[in-house]
Parts: C-alpha cells; sequence; structure tokens
C-alpha cells in the first residue's frame, strides 16, 4: 500500500514537480505512466483493498472485481490486462469449495444467491459427505483448480460438485436452500450456518499480520526452539486481538 500512497502523491505534485530540475524526483517518461496509474488507483484497486476484510463477500468481490477490469479495457488497455493477470493467480475464493461462501454475503443480490443456490443443488454429489474435492491438482489435497473467468461468468457458472465438499468442512447445512431466499434470514438452519461462516477472516488478512510480527521478531531467535517459541507467541497475539481492521473502520466513522 505504501508504493500506492507514493504514486498517489507524485500524481498529486505533478505540478510543482515540473518546476524542479528535469530528473530531479521523475522524468518525463514517467510521468504519465505515474498519472495513469493514480487513476487506476482510485478508480479500481482503492475500494476493493479496503473492502476485502470478509470471507462471504470475497467471491462476489472477485468477481464484480474480474468485470470491472474488463470494462477498464476501454480506460487502459495495458494496465487492465495487467491487473487481470495478476488476479487470475488469486482465484481461491472462486473455487467450488468456498464458493458458497457467497450464499452469506449481503451484498450478493437475491437473484444471484437463488441461482447460485439452484446450481449448487444441481450439482448434488451421489455420496455425500464429500471427504475429498474434485477440483485439485495430485490425489485430490493439492492446490486447488482455479476456474476459467469470462467477461459474462456469474457465481452460479462457477458451481461445481466441490461446493458439497466445502459445505461440509464449513458445516454450513443446505436444507434452507430449497427455500425463497427471503426466507433464509429468518431460517434457524440458515442462522446456524451463518455463524459459522461469518467468523471466518480472509486468509490473507490473518497471514499477513502474522508474517509481519514474526518478521520483527524472529532476528532474535538463535535456536529452533527459540523459533518455535517466537511462532506461538505471535498465533497467540492474533488469537486475543480483535479484527483490528474493522475496529479502526469503527473508530473512523465516529
Amino acid at each position: 500500500m505504501a508504493k500506492l500512497l507514493y504514486t498517489l502523491k507524485l500524481a498529486l505534485m505533478k505540478q510543482h514537480i515540473a518546476l524542479l530540475p528535469q530528473g530531479t524526483i521523475t522524468t518525463r517518461q514517467q510521468m504519465p505512466k505515474i498519472q495513469a496509474f493514480a487513476i487506476f488507483i482510485t478508480h479500481i484497486y482503492a475500494k476493493w483493498w479496503l473492502t476485502c476484510e470478509k470471507s462471504v463477500d470475497a467471491a462476489w468481490n472477485d468477481l464484480t472485481l474480474y468485470h470491472h477490469l474488463q470494462a477498464y479495457k476501454a480506460v487502459d488497455e495495458g494496465i487492465a490486462a495487467s491487473a487481470i493477470k495478476a488476479l487470475e493467480r488469486h482465484r481461491w475464493y472462486l473455487t467450488g469449495e468456498m464458493l458458497p461462501l457467497a450464499l452469506f454475503s449481503s451484498k450478493v443480490p437475491n437473484e444471484d444467491k437463488r441461482a447460485l443456490a439452484s446450481a449448487i443443488l444441481e450439482h448434488k454429489p451421489a455420496d455425500l459427505p464429500m471427504h475429498i474435492p474434485e477440483q485439485r491438482f495430485g490425489t485430490g489435497f493439492g492446490k486447488s483448480k482455479f476456474p476459467t473467468l469470462l467477461p459474462t461468468t456469474s457465481l452460479a457458472d462457477l458451481a461445481n460438485k466441490d461446493c458439497w465438499f466445502g459445505m461440509h468442512q464449513l458445516h454450513i447445512d443446505p436444507e434452507c436452500m430449497s427455500l425463497d431466499v427471503k426466507e433464509w434470514a429468518t431460517n434457524a438452519v440458515f442462522k446456524k450456518s451463518e455463524v459459522n461462516v461469518c467468523a471466518m477472516n480472509v486468509v490473507n488478512d490473518c497471514a499477513e499480520r502474522g508474517v509481519k510480527l514474526t518478521s520483527d521478531f524472529v532476528a532474535v531467535a538463535r535456536k529452533e526452539q527459540h523459533l518455535q517459541n517466537v511462532l506461538q507467541a505471535v498465533e497467540h497475539d492474533r488469537s486475543q486481538q480483535p479484527n483490528l481492521r474493522r475496529c479502526k473502520h469503527k473508530v473512523i466513522a465516529s
């Protein structure tokens, strides 16, 4: 995020930088690229970076971002193509295993939830519960196989049998999926499943903070046991701390 903020500052100070001797901060060739990247940050990147904390919203956010990037080709095809290429390496929440989380998102329109629930029911496997996902490399426990995205792809298009593996792992009861979406909010089965999935944080959010805490203190570890103690201390700290980003949002809002 620091690089993005620095880019925005350079773009805002464009007129002042132009008064300095050539090459003091930027060159003539760099400034148009900085300006184009700043436009991308403000119109596309910033919104999704600030709204990525909820795992239930992840699939909808990722798919919507993909569609926005497709449209952004009309503004800057080069930047849009690079962003799409990067996004295609991070399609974890669009896999069948994680897709059922979208049923609990307040961002997903009821029509899309209904279509997704119907698609999941259509892919119900003969043998339940599923213990091994199908769309993975290796023997079923390798990396997930990412779905192919098209400009017209919807959440329902991404449903497959692995949705049932994900629901089993996340303790999501499929009973409510045959009901009208408007009834879900008052359905006891749905509300019980909602408690489970809404307790999940996005993996990157937790992992990056853990890595930062570990890297700050790993230098003091002279032995393997010391390193393990550092890792345990970091894990304990993360379990004791609330969602810091969410708390920050509340402070800003107040």
